[in-house]
């Protein structure tokens, strides 16, 4: 454990050194990742056999705005689906539309969790996303789960529809792709349980991390993660949906590993958030609240000087909040040594 402990911390520093360049790297490398995973699901726009051109659009992601890395994997999901079915791309950007112009009012960030999903699930790690989200969003973010869930198997129903063209050569009018996804999502039963297991999950997670008890996240995982695999386990009973019971239980543990090693990462290395601290000396208390300084615009800042006076003894007021930061610290450390 001390091992692990030291190596977050080594970690952490050199993330918080190398802040900018190592978090471009970051954005280049999932982009990268995630427009593989769709070129290699879908496989239908040759331009995107050029891996030069998914090279160029990951490095113009890595250092534009976070929102940029959604808007181009989303324009090269409607490429792909374009090369299918152009009124099957127009579909999918008006369900885009209309949830956004629904809910894009209550979370930054939401299609963070609505492309992890079908990207996730390519690579048969589907359920670590809402065991992680649960950890760090609120209840807020499930119409972007849910929607993350209808996109997965839109893009589903896509690459059917296309394997069927393929094999039948012949389209027999405008709105045979539409009536085709149409039926395929109506008689998906697998849609439903993965939505309803998802949704349940997380708001079992949530509840449970946010109770004042040692280990609520780590007993929050295992919960969630036992709920999640109850619910996908029952309706395989019920509905007869031919799971393949080792796959799901080998994709449970990789998600559970996956899960505690960000959970314990996460502990110290989240310095995004603001601390509040609370400590007192002889005639006052304190209470600070501490703000990263990347996060304040130099021109907000404000610096008052405190100088104590001399009949009052010396009182270093940065002291007593290093002082505070580190029993805060050395706390949390205790707490995952015991």
């Amino acid at each position: 454990m001390m091992t692990l402990l030291v190596l977050k911390s080594k970690i952490k520093n050199f993330y918080e050194k190398h802040y900018r360049m190592a978090r471009s790297v970051l954005k280049f490398l999932v982009v990268l990742a995630a427009l593989l995973i769709i070129t290699g699901r879908l496989d239908y726009y040759p331009g995107f056999e050029n891996l030069w051109l998914l090279f160029a659009i990951s490095l113009i992601c890595a250092v534009t705005p976070d929102v940029i890395s959604g808007l181009c994997i989303f324009l090269v999901i409607c490429v792909e689906t374009a090369q299918v079915s152009p009124i099957l791309t127009f579909v999918i950007l008006l369900m885009m539309l209309i949830y956004f112009l629904l809910f894009g009012r209550l979370g930054q960030k939401q299609y963070v969790l609505i492309f992890l999903v079908p990207l996730m699930t390519t690579i048969q790690i589907g359920y670590i996303v809402p065991i992680v989200a649960a950890l760090f969003v609120s209840p807020v973010f499930l119409p972007a789960l849910a929607m993350g869930v209808l996109l997965q198997f839109l893009i589903n129903g896509v690459a059917e529809y296309g394997l069927a063209v393929s094999k039948s050569g012949s389209v027999e009018n405008v709105l045979e792709p539409l009536q085709y996804l149409f039926a395929y999502l109506m008689r998906n039963r697998l849609m439903l349980v993965t939505l309803a297991s998802f949704c349940l999950s997380f708001l079992c997670i949530y509840i449970i991390r946010r109770r004042k008890f040692k280990y609520g996240a780590q007993t929050a995982i295992l919960v969630g993660a036992i709920l999640l695999m109850a619910v996908e386990l029952l309706s395989n009973i019920v509905w007869e949906l031919n799971l393949n019971l080792f796959l799901l239980l080998l994709q449970m543990l990789i998600s559970l590993v996956i899960a505690y090693v960000i959970q314990f990462f996460h502990m110290t290395l989240d310095y995004h958030g603001t601390r509040k601290l609370q400590f007192e000396d002889a005639e006052y208390y304190y209470y600070v609240t501490a703000i990263p300084k990347f996060k304040v615009a130099a021109e907000d800042k404000t610096v008052t000087q405190i100088v104590p006076e001399e009949e009052d003894g010396a009182f270093d007021l940065r002291e007593e909040l290093e002082k505070a930061l580190e029993e805060e610290r050395a706390e949390k450390e205790s707490d995952v040594l015991q």
